[in-house]
């Protein structure tokens, strides 16, 4: 039975240590006058060398930016790479038509407010 409990608490210890995005999540918020940026993020979260995209985010890991009338969500696809999810003034926008822009203009912010990006 003693065995029994060690193990079952030896592979909790092992599930939360492993967790993609366990003690790393953060949240920006900052507002002014016809201005309103949100930043929230969790897991581990790669920038290309050009800064102009994510380039990786670590499994069960995500990115939450809303700035004024303008959002932003990224999720790790399984596959190795990125899945976006854009809305300019709540309309869809097709991240691989003219979201590329959008996504620069919101990759660029994020790195001005984080101190220590990651680059891949």
């Amino acid at each position: 039975m003693k065995n029994l409990k060690m193990t079952a608490f030896a592979a909790l210890a092992f599930m939360l240590a492993s967790s993609c995005h366990f003690g790393r999540h953060t949240t920006i918020v900052e507002t002014g006058d016809n201005y309103r940026l949100r930043i929230e993020y969790a897991g581990a979260i790669h920038f290309n060398y050009d800064g102009t995209a994510i380039s990786n985010i670590s499994r069960g890991g995500y990115v939450k930016y809303e700035r004024n009338d303008e959002t932003l969500e990224a999720k790790n696809d399984g596959h190795g790479g990125v899945s976006y999810e854009l809305y300019d003034n709540g309309e869809q926008v097709n991240p691989q038509i003219e979201g590329k822009a959008f996504i620069a203009r919101a990759v660029r912010v994020m790195l001005q407010k984080n101190h220590r990006p990651n680059w891949k």
